[in-house]
């Protein structure tokens, strides 16, 4: 297997039972003793939001996916009640709450996605910034006044082990630049896993690849989902996506393979709470729970999408002993530099 620290088989196999177990160990008794064991702050904001209208979460996953994270966050917190709007793509999720709030409505109140949406909602004065060790958010996960990590996209060479062999697929970032690869290879046309790789790769040498990339011809998606797939279907031999993304075509059967880089580059998503709306203590509640290990099981056997930094995970599990790759949030400036440099070279070829 290309990743043996957890075999292909296993690893889908264990993200398709997290949920289950979650869910065995949330039983009524369980989830009041889970709730007794939860900090003061915590349990107090809890008290709160239950007498307050529904949570609104937004954020780019499917929407039946987001229903069994919502499930299991109600065996926990059975009094908070949370509705979900899809955001599909996740880039406007900082857009609509600013005119929302402009508007004098009222704003989702949890949202999932990139640093770079919620620094300007934070600016403006929109986002709540709660004590997150106080709520009990592992000292790990608290990195940021106004988010927590939720999950990571995990970048990955794909390839269809129909067309390639194991001994001639990419085993490195720059190795997709190889002529053989020529209109046969595929990319996500956005560039924040990119950016993390230059964290430990290099600016130059990630501009370089990707400059050189752009001008052999390849397929580059909105979406790492149909990227995928069509690596599955043969219309594309190879190409550089995200684990969550190609789980759900193996799991079905498709001739589709993934192996690590090294260094592996990740981008974390995060959530926030909006400080305008309906129920933002509702919204703390349920953010910390994403930042903990019964939040991270579940959204990760719903999503495919896991959080490394939650021991114990299959993210984790996945990514263990491998380097990590992607800037900090203190050099928060370069990685804005670096996304527009890298998403200016990749638009040159625009998305199929």
């Amino acid at each position: 297997m290309s990743y043996p620290s957890m075999s292909r088989r296993g690893f889908v196999a264990a993200a398709g039972t997290t949920l289950a177990s979650a869910t065995l160990a949330t039983t009524p008794l369980n989830s009041a003793r889970a709730q007794g064991a939860a900090p003061k702050a915590l349990a107090d904001l809890a008290t709160i939001a239950a007498k307050k209208p529904p949570v609104v979460w937004s954020e780019s996953s499917d929407t039946a996916a987001i229903a069994k994270v919502i499930a299991a966050f109600n065996k926990t917190w059975p009094d908070i009640k949370v509705e979900f709007i899809r955001d599909t793509g996740g880039g406007t999720l900082a857009a609509k709450v600013v005119q929302e709030s402009q508007a004098g409505g009222t704003p989702a109140g949890v949202l999932t996605g990139d640093q770079s949406q919620f620094a300007v909602l934070d600016q403006r004065g929109l986002l709540v910034r709660p004590d997150w060790a106080a709520l009990g958010v592992a000292q790990a996960s608290v990195v940021s006044p106004f988010m927590v990590p939720t999950t990571s996209a995990i970048g990955v060479i794909v390839w269809n082990k129909q067309k390639v062999s194991e001994a001639d697929r990419p085993k490195s970032l720059s190795d997709l630049t190889n002529p053989r690869w020529t209109g046969k290879a595929g990319a996500w046309l956005r560039t924040p896993v990119y950016v993390s790789m230059a964290h430990l790769m290099g600016e130059a040498d990630v501009r370089a690849h990707l400059q050189k990339f752009v001008s052999m011809q390849p397929k580059l998606y909105d979406s790492t989902y149909r990227l995928a797939q069509e690596i599955g279907t043969g219309e594309i031999e190879v190409g550089y996506g995200l684990t969550h993304s190609t789980l759900p075509v193996m799991a079905a059967g498709a001739p589709v393979e993934f192996a690590f880089t090294d260094p592996v580059a990740i981008s974390t998503l995060y959530t926030c709470c909006v400080s305008k709306s309906a129920n933002p203590e509702g919204a703390q509640v349920l953010a910390t729970w994403l930042a903990g290990r019964d939040g991270a099981d579940a959204y990760e056997a719903a999503t495919g999408r896991g959080n490394p930094r939650v021991e114990g995970s299959n993210a984790a599990k996945l990514v263990a002993g491998r380097k990590l790759s992607e800037y900090p949030l203190t050099d928060y400036p370069t990685f804005l530099r670096l996304l527009a440099d890298y998403n200016k070279i990749m638009s040159t070829r625009g998305a199929r």
